[in-house]
Order: C-alpha cells, then structure tokens, then sequence
C-alpha cells in the first residue's frame, strides 16, 4: 500500500511570534492532502516585515510590503516517478498576519494559513495575475480551507494590500 511522503522544512527567521513548527507542517501536509499530492517536498520561510520587503524588492521589483511570495520549481508536466518532487519555496510574512487579522476578522493563525494556502496554490499552478485566474485560485482557496479547517472559511471583503 501506497503511504503520503510530504518533506516539509520549516525556517523561521522572525523571532518576534511564536509558530508552531509542527502546527505549520502539519497544516501543510493537509493542503497538499487536499490539492491530491501523494508525494511533495516544499520549503516554508517566514519572515518579519522587513525581511519580506527586501526579497519582494529583489525578486519581483516591488518596494512594498505584502504578505506571501511563492518561488516554484515544477516546470514542464510532472516530475519522474522516482523521489518525491519538490514543488518550491514559500516566503510568509508572519508580522503581515498579525497586522491584518483583525481587520478582515481572522485570528492571526488563520490569516497565516490563508497565506499558506495561497503560496501553496502558486506552487501548484494557480495564477491570480488575470481575473478568470484570480477567480479560479480564489474558489480554489475556499474549497482547500474548507477540507483543511472542516468549516466554510470566513472570506470577507479583502481590500488589496498594495
């Protein structure tokens, strides 16, 4: 019998919140579950504010602050069969959580793992640059949170970030 194998490594460079290593990874685990992935290596980073701000500034150009950046590493079809494929890196702003929760009425911990789903969506193939594509990742997103939660997500207006 096939068994899931999920290599998720968990770097934490802000030390200003607490995040449960295990938690994230365990979070991660049921949206990759809840995507169809039997098999799949990522990488998580999360960062304070500034941390995110530079590498915003050095991969995409953009001077602003955001909230989740999403490096993929699957190109072409699929990987072959053998070893587990590794899908890519997701940068997480872990103050930007904190900051906006409570506007949007999330507790921070939620807001962090809307932010995961969302990097994790990027590194599966989701686009959000095109409206028909914001749509698609966002009904996507609506339907991986209901799985991972077990309850329909909160959405509430989302007003952008930049």
């Amino acid at each position: 019998m096939f068994h899931s194998r999920f290599e998720i490594t968990v770097e934490n460079r802000q030390k200003r919140f607490s995040v449960s290593r295990p938690g994230i990874t365990r979070w991660t685990r049921k949206i990759l579950r809840a995507l169809g992935w039997k098999r799949a290596g990522l990488s998580l980073v999360l960062v304070n504010e500034a941390q995110f701000r530079r590498l915003h500034r050095k991969f995409l150009g953009k001077d602003q602050a955001s909230d989740v950046l999403a490096f993929g590493q699957r190109e072409g079809k699929f990987f072959p069969q053998p070893g587990v494929p590794f899908l890519g890196d997701v940068v997480i702003s872990v103050e930007r959580a904190k900051q906006v929760a409570s506007e949007f009425g999330n507790r921070w911990d939620e807001e962090l793992l809307l932010y995961l789903c969302h990097g994790v969506l990027h590194l599966t193939g989701y686009r959000d640059s095109t409206p028909q594509g914001k749509a698609r990742m966002d009904a996507k997103q609506k339907e991986i949170l209901r799985k991972v939660l077990g309850r329909t997500w909160r959405f509430k207006r989302r007003k952008p970030l930049f």
